[in-house]
């Protein structure tokens, strides 16, 4: 699992799942005692030392014929009390164990509101669960965070559910907690909702239906698990033999998208391969941390597939191809082989052309054969139409145009034939105006055409085609009827061509 550095993103909402280990008490005598300390699994008995820091006897519940000692619901209570009543509500004995470094990174980016999800369940359930309910806690928490952070918007959810009761839990979350959270926040231009999550220290149960839920949410905002890393030791021995809570000192900041890269990066690759770069775009979305460069090149790519290749598009590629995240995963030397072709790609219409025969190419496995065809005869007009500039076929007669417009495709073919001094009965001159009338059907009476169909246009002209027909076989009949306009460059010096297999590639390496 990837680890995302805590300075890269922003944070608008932390949900944190408190636990009766979040918080501890600082001491007159400077031990830190923690509030989840209790004896059990080799911990000291810190909550005994804090009843008797209050002066106060712990107590027991009684529950039937079960006795349970006074715990973490009724000792947060008598602190907080403590801090308002005696202390006029200093809460600067508070000490945030597991939460600090986690709410301090958030401030640095922008953190404004925090939701402490507590268990405050109904009498229904046994005092053995009960007495560990932490409202209190959560209180005691949020007037430490309110005095380090005073403009930070600390809520408490304290619903009476049980804290093992899944499908309560659930719909809490869906219905009023993430409600809450992304109401409380206030977009700037087109910034999407960021969501960061703690759950370590509480209940499994409230923990887990947090991460799923969060999880739901990664297809419409960012969401981040902020997880406290445990101190090398929970408490250290000082001289005097006492035991004081240590603090979690970092955290792992880990995209919930992470947990489905494994299985959506199959759907990437294959959108990718097909030429859906739109879809691929989508599925990366919620990736775009962890592979930047395949998210934005995505996007060029579903725009150059538009046929959207002008100035603007231009300049953002060159200024994308000088960007950190692209230099930090692509050598130094490809790039520069990306920017020449680039460079050729703007100045020569010819290599411009030829790099629009991936879009065509991409259309037939895609099994878009109508899409294709015309793409195809759109390219081969545009073909004709320079070499019919660059040759000035009507100063010398080989294009008739009485209107003193932009040659028709009829026009430029009959000039093409003269060119090439080619008869009607020649297999090639019959070929491309066969084509140009299959052209005019689809367009002038809607008609489709199919794999078959468009093989059927050369084997009727005297072209040998392959059988069965395969997109791949289409594809280079095609071509070659390009072929024999002008002469085409190395494919593999074709920028977008190369950029699409970059990407491909990548995505069969990444893990």
């Amino acid at each position: 699992m990837k680890i995302i550095s805590t300075e890269s993103n922003r944070v608008d909402t932390l949900i944190i799942t408190v636990g009766t280990r979040q918080i501890g008490w600082r001491s007159k005598d400077g031990i830190i005692r923690s509030f989840g300390a209790d004896g059990n699994i080799g911990y000291p008995l810190h909550v005994n030392q804090l009843y008797q820091e209050l002066g106060i006897e712990r107590g027991i519940y009684k529950d039937g014929d079960k006795t349970y000692p006074w715990s973490g619901k009724d000792l947060g209570k008598r602190y907080y009390e403590y801090c308002k009543e005696w202390l006029g509500g200093d809460f600067n004995q508070v000490e945030l164990l597991l939460d600090k470094t986690v709410i301090e990174a958030g401030i640095k980016q922008g953190l404004k509101h925090i939701i402490l999800w507590v268990t405050d369940q109904p009498e229904a359930v046994s005092w053995s669960y009960r007495r560990l309910d932490t409202l209190w806690i959560a209180e005691l928490m949020a007037g430490k965070i309110k005095s380090l952070f005073p403009d930070v918007r600390v809520d408490i959810h304290a619903p009476k559910i049980n804290a093992n009761d899944s499908d309560a839990i659930r719909q809490e979350l869906e219905q009023l907690v993430l409600k809450e959270a992304v109401n409380a926040f206030y977009p700037i231009k087109n910034e999407q909702f960021v969501l960061w999550i703690q759950t370590k220290g509480c209940t499994p149960v409230i923990a887990s239906n947090v991460e799923i839920c969060a999880a739901a949410l990664v297809r419409q905002y960012q969401v981040f698990n902020a997880s406290p890393d445990e101190p090398p030791e929970f408490f250290t021995k000082l001289e005097n033999g006492l035991l004081t809570a240590n603090h979690s000192q970092s955290f792992k900041l880990i995209s919930m998208a992470e947990y489905f890269w494994s299985l959506e990066r199959l759907r990437i690759k294959s959108a990718w391969e097909r030429g859906d770069f739109s879809e691929a775009q989508i599925w990366l979305v919620v990736h775009q941390h962890r592979h930047p460069v395949l998210y934005k090149l995505a996007g060029f790519l579903a725009k150059y597939s538009n046929w959207e290749s002008n100035d603007d598009f231009f300049r953002k590629l060159v200024k994308w191809l000088d960007n950190d995240d692209v230099i930090k995963v692509i050598d130094s030397a490809q790039i520069e082989i990306w920017k020449t072709q680039l460079q050729k790609m703007q100045d020569d219409k010819i290599i411009n052309l030829w790099e629009s025969a991936i879009i065509l190419e991409l259309s037939l496995k895609r099994e878009n054969y109508t899409t294709a065809f015309i793409q195809f005869v759109q390219l081969l007009e545009k073909l004709l139409y320079i070499k019919s500039t660059a040759q000035d076929w009507i100063a010398k007669g080989w294009i008739v145009n009485r209107r003193n417009d932009e040659p028709t495709l009829d026009e430029l073919i009959k000039g093409w034939c003269l060119y090439k001094n080619l008869n009607r009965d020649n297999k090639w001159s019959k070929l491309v105006f066969n084509i140009k009338k299959k052209r005019n059907k689809i367009i002038h009476e809607s008609e489709s055409i199919t794999l078959k169909n468009i093989s059927y246009i050369w084997a009727n002209n005297d072209f040998p085609v392959k059988m069965p027909e395969t997109p791949e076989i289409i594809n280079n009949l095609m071509i070659d009827v390009f072929k024999e306009i002008i002469t085409p460059p190395n494919f593999d010096q074709l920028l977008m061509r190369s950029l699409y297999q970059w990407g491909l590639n990548h995505l069969k390496d990444a893990i």
